[in-house]
């Protein structure tokens, strides 16, 4: 671990010179030429970078999302309708809030109930002087966010298209509802899939509604790639949960692997791990016909080393070989390693293993395999791993750069030794080898400064575009350490409006801890209540 006096630096001058920059960026004036024919619609509207309401002056809309359990939706179908009451808007509104991104599920809309859902929120927030933002969270034809059945699927890409059109033509003169986010997150392998969808979406929207404004992301998460859409009524969304070791801390839902607990903020964050060098454990180059538990020796952990991994690996002319069931001890104690009997699938690909990722050269393969029999130590197991080859190589490790999980921490001195079951009938012209790989952090100090560089692009973009932003979605779980979810909500908040951006905090209501919400159940977490009214001032 270490820190770099220049980053110190750098972030003091950001910090510095944040404040100037930002407000010029977008908090310019809007002048009588440029009100637009919307002007009489009683619709929120944009003119060039600000959204304009129906007496014409600037408007930042700012508040909270609202999922609806949509998640919940398979199991049971009234779980939309039990999110929130009438009371939960009308203490939003007590605290300031002006604006609801209401999450929507198009599963909703099979039965009458997506339009229920829409029109009980638009009484509730019309009586409460609140407005609202239709988001489709959930797309066609997937159960859950982000699956991306929707690329290479026209029969689906039209019924989200119709969809819209419908919801559109429902509401074209609902004043009360700002607009319509049409996707929430939608991350394509290819970014054009993404831009030609909304070219399409947004013209069947138009030939319905030509008044609401559409609320657009970018192709990527984590990216500020937008492309400018052909409609003057577009405020362009992206989502910030920068840091996400420390927004996501303790989250065990967006991969295999649970995100650490171990980073604060403001504080060092580790930003990714990189390869320091590696320990013998155990070769092989002689066929192994039945499976048999090999162990390595002991390994002590050299100097100026973080983390390590194990690494299966084999070169030459291989044929098949299988390995299961690792294990691992450190210092005398059995360490838990995540996935060590290979039977857990993969949460991102059903049919890859969690934890464990391939690489390899030549025509080596790697294989989640059930087709050969499980040692005895994993009798009631199906799977293992496999690797196949004549000439290259390839290997199986737990490395994960991101999340960190998988990896064992160690320090300088450490002993650490390891077995695995090994099954290798074709090995005669090839070497096959279970070892340690050391790797260390890079990590970044992070403060209100580091957070202004991570939404800075989003800015520069809207500034030279003239067009409104608008952050659909921050926050950080109540795992984050000590005080790290208010310290990082609290200055989000801060650089947030002093770019006179609007913003929508994620998320009102959970039902279980790790939470994002400002709710857990009917529990109101009487802190993120007072941090967010306070930026709501």
């Amino acid at each position: 671990m270490y820190l770099d006096v220049r980053l110190v630096c750098k972030t003091a001058a950001l910090s510095a010179g944040l404040a100037w920059s930002m407000t010029s960026s977008l908090a310019q004036a809007v002048s009588t030429e440029d009100v637009p024919r919307l002007a009489g619609s009683g619709l929120l509207h944009t003119v060039g970078n600000q959204i304009i309401d129906e007496q014409g002056k600037a408007i930042r809309l700012r508040g909270v999302n609202m999922h609806t359990y949509y998640d919940r939706y398979l199991v049971d179908k009234t779980a939309p309708l039990k999110y929130a009451t009438e009371a939960d808007i009308k203490y939003l509104k007590s605290l300031g809030v002006n604006s609801i991104r209401l999450g929507l599920s198009w599963q909703y809309f099979k039965t009458n109930l997506g339009y229920q859902l829409i029109d009980t929120y638009v009484k509730w927030c019309e009586d409460a002087g609140i407005y609202l933002i239709l988001d489709m969270h959930v797309v066609p034809p997937e159960t859950a966010v982000g699956q991306g059945k929707i690329w290479n699927n026209p029969a689906a890409q039209q019924k989200f298209i119709n969809l819209w059109t419908a919801i559109a033509s429902r509401y074209a003169n609902k004043k009360v509802i700002a607009g319509y986010d049409i996707f929430n997150e939608p991350a394509p392998a290819d970014a054009k899939k993404w831009w030609s969808l909304v070219d399409s979406t947004v013209a069947a929207i138009r030939s319905v509604d030509s008044g609401h404004m559409l609320f657009i992301e970018p192709a990527s998460t984590t990216e500020a790639k937008f492309q400018l859409v052909n409609d003057s009524n577009v405020v362009y969304s992206f989502h910030n949960y920068k840091p996400y070791l420390v927004s996501h801390a303790g989250y065990a839902g967006a991969s295999d692997s649970p995100v650490p607990t171990d980073y604060a903020y403001p504080g060092l964050v580790l930003t990714t791990v990189y390869t320091n060098s590696w320990g013998k454990g155990f070769n092989v180059i002689k066929p192994i016909t039945e499976w048999t538990k090999l162990e390595s020796h002991e390994l002590t952990v050299p100097d100026n080393v973080q983390f390590a991994t194990a690494k299966i690996t084999a070169v030459g002319r291989l044929g098949n070989l299988w390995v299961d069931d690792l294990s691992l001890t450190q210092n005398g104690s059995s360490v838990k390693l995540l996935n060590a009997n290979m039977e857990q699938a993969s949460i991102t690909n059903a049919k890859q293993p969690a934890n464990w990722r391939f690489t390899g050269s030549g025509d080596f393969t790697g294989v989640w395999d059930q087709t050969v029999n499980q040692p005895f130590s994993a009798a009631n197991g199906k799977s293992s791993l496999k690797l196949s080859g004549t000439n290259g190589g390839g290997s199986w490790t737990q490395v994960n750069q991101f999340y960190t999980a998988p990896l064992v921490k160690v320090k300088a001195g450490d002993k650490i030794s390891f077995s695995a079951w090994v099954y290798a009938p074709d090995l005669t012209r090839a070497e096959f080898g279970v070892n340690l790989e050391y790797l260390n952090g890079s990590y970044e100090l992070y403060n209100q400064g580091r957070l202004s560089t991570d939404i800075q692009p989003y800015i520069t973009w809207a500034k030279n575009n003239n067009v409104p932003l608008y952050v659909g979605e921050f926050g950080a779980l109540s795992s984050a350490p000590g005080l790290s979810r208010y310290k990082l909500i609290r200055d989000q908040m801060k650089l947030m409006n002093t770019a006179n951006l609007s913003w929508s905090l994620w998320n009102y209501r959970d039902l279980a801890k790790p939470s994002f919400g400002l709710y857990i159940d009917q529990q109101l977490d009487k802190s993120l209540a007072t941090v967010l009214k306070n930026g709501l001032k």
